[in-house]
């Protein structure tokens, strides 16, 4: 052997102790050296290059699997948890703006490319025809790893034509079986092959569930996955079971360090309309996925919980001595209240003084007490209302929040119901009534053209200088929002990705929490509208500082970024792990995933 291990001294002395047994048992004397110089990874570090085996399940969901784990149904995949790595929240795609539908065939081409931009499946534009696995416009990783290194052997097993017909090029062994069960059969056969070492690859793809699921269905009403669908997911675990025991049957098992990858290719189809506020919650994009060693430490990945989600913020800073930070949306004429329609105005709201007195925070006026317009304007711990030289409505009274100054993420809405001939106030989604607005009729003129929409110092505000707040996620709507809306999404942010039912009346919105936005002079209109106004409608910044940080608000509710996709297995993340696994270098592409570090056991466990 030429890379013996040191052995600790307290495994030297057992050795010893059993050394004349050991010695008058076996009939060669190389038995006691191979049992002591097992080329293992060192414990805690990434495993050295090795082989794999990768199982893919079409159409298998965590949910369904987890089903099946639970009820004994999946009995193999339980027994392999004790040394594996495993989500059951896994995502078929999260880097993707969501699809109007989700094929088998994106998660297909996901996971052997190791990106999202393939060409394969439905772009927001799309008028619905699918693009087949067979027109990949970006190479697999068999492709990549033959390119590395063509002495590394690749073997390719479906009961799917199309997938044979896609990926077949790169293997050295290809075959496709008419089922399951055959493919299983033809797997086993080289892992037991007397002549042939086993390829450093093995590519296994199942298709049981995907048929079970095609022809009943993937889910029932609620949502449920179906008796047939759990039966399939039965079935294929006896036969990752065979495997398992035909590969962990080779003599030079250990040695040959083998990585067991069982994943899915997405969630299957799902017949209720879809409404989700993150990918999590989309059944189709639902995947399963197991990363198992013999010498892994168990690990169970889920998706990140609701306090992880922190609201993340990099806006300016309205702030400073003789206060002069402003923003201002460029062309005035935009975004006016015109006598006989309704709005909303709606913004995040974020103290850094115990101050704010008489400071501006937004406004589409002449000046702080002027004869035009509107203006909200902080007075001591309460936020003010004011259409010309009248004050409309103050937040606080004897329950509500200092919330101009109180250090903390509120949310403002101020509705102007032409219709009901009514204004209405909410902060964090709660109906302010420090006045009786049911009886309040709504201001008759809030125009102003010749004054912009303007975040920061207005003309005449008597006191920036004491000024410290933030202002994001300000959205200004063409409707009278109702209040049950108003408190399910008052603090909900990326309001582009999650379209709710009033996107289209959102006329300007901007989310000013982006790390993008730090310190860029102009903040982009990111509505659907934001093309019509030919850059007119976005904001201008002047004068300003800016400020980063995160906050976890209750009542804040951000949408997941990509961070919290990536802390489950992506489909995109196979292909770098199995690259990884095999010690390839891969820095010349830009892989999507994020390779995962195993945590490993004590090497003497394995073997004492």
């Amino acid at each position: 052997m030429n890379r013996k291990r040191k052995i600790q001294t307290s495994l030297f002395a057992k050795i010893l102790f059993m050394g004349m047994t050991i010695w008058a048992m076996m009939s060669c004397d190389n038995s006691l050296e191979r049992l002591t110089t097992n080329e293992y990874p060192k414990s805690g570090n990434q495993a050295q290059t090795g082989h794999v085996l990768c199982v893919v399940i079409d159409g298998a969901s965590g949910k369904a699997v987890n089903e099946a784990y639970t009820t004994q149904k999946a009995p193999h995949i339980r027994s392999m948890r004790d040394n594996a790595v495993i989500t059951f929240e896994g995502l078929a795609d999260s880097r993707h703006k969501a699809l109007p539908v989700f094929t088998n065939e994106r998660g297909w081409a996901n996971m052997m490319t190791g990106v999202t931009t393939h060409g394969i499946g439905l772009d927001e534009e799309s008028t619905g025809e699918v693009k087949p696995i067979e027109e990949l416009e970006i190479p697999s990783f068999l492709s990549r790893i033959k390119q590395l290194d063509n002495e590394k052997k690749i073997s390719l097993y479906t009961a799917d034509n199309r997938f044979y017909q896609a990926f077949r090029n790169n293997a050295d062994i290809a075959r496709t079986l008419d089922s399951d069960q055959q493919v299983k059969s033809a797997v086993i056969a080289e892992i037991n092959s007397d002549t042939d070492l086993p390829s450093d690859v093995i590519l296994v793809e199942f298709n049981g569930v995907q048929k079970a699921g095609a022809a009943d269905a993937f889910y029932d009403g609620s949502g449920n996955p179906t008796t047939t669908v759990i039966e399939a997911i039965q079935e294929i675990d006896t036969y990752i079971g065979e495997i398992r025991t035909a590969l962990e049957s080779r003599e030079n098992y250990r040695k040959e360090n083998w990585l067991i990858i069982v994943t899915s290719t997405y969630g299957g189809t799902y017949s209720e309309t879809v409404q989700s506020d993150s990918y999590y919650d989309d059944l189709r994009l639902n995947t399963f996925t197991l990363m198992y060693n013999s010498r892994f430490v168990s690990k169970v990945v889920g998706k990140p919980s609701a306090s992880e989600l922190n609201y993340k913020y990099f806006t300016p800073l309205y702030a400073g001595n003789n206060q002069k930070s402003v923003a201002t949306v460029a062309d005035p004429k935009l975004f006016e209240m015109e006598n006989n329609k309704s709005y909303t105005v709606q913004f995040m709201y974020y103290s850094t003084t115990k101050k704010n007195n008489w400071v501006n925070i937004l406004s589409k006026s002449d000046k702080h007490k002027g004869s035009k317009g509107w203006n909200v304007h902080g007075d001591g711990g309460r936020i003010k209302f004011r259409v010309g030289n009248r004050n409309v409505w103050t937040s606080q009274q004897s329950t509500d929040p200092w919330v101009s100054t109180d250090g903390k993420w509120h949310t403002v809405t101020l509705v102007f119901d032409r219709e009901a001939v009514r204004f209405r106030a909410y902060i964090d989604g709660n109906y302010s009534t420090h006045r009786d607005q049911q009886n309040m009729t709504l201001p008759t003129n809030l125009t102003c053209p010749d004054y912009p929409l303007t975040i920061g110092k207005i003309e005449n505000s008597p006191n920036e200088s004491n000024a410290g707040f933030c202002v994001t996620n300000l959205q200004f709507y063409d409707v009278a929002l109702p209040e049950e809306f108003i408190k399910k999404n008052h603090g909900v942010t990326k309001l582009e990705e999650v379209k709710n039912e009033y996107w289209d009346h959102l006329i300007g919105y901007w989310p000013c929490d982006r790390e993008e936005d730090l310190e860029n002079p102009i903040l982009k209109n990111v509505s659907q509208y934001a093309d019509s106004y030919a850059g007119k409608s976005d904001i201008t910044f002047a004068d300003q500082t800016w400020t980063t940080g995160n906050s976890a608000e209750e009542h804040v509710a951000p949408a997941p970024d990509d961070s919290d996709y990536q802390a489950v297995f992506n489909n995109v993340d196979i292909t770098l792990q199995t690259m990884q696994w095999l010690g390839l270098s891969i820095s010349e592409w830009k892989f999507e995933g994020v390779g995962k570090t195993f945590e490993y056991t004590f090497m003497e466990e394995n073997y004492i």
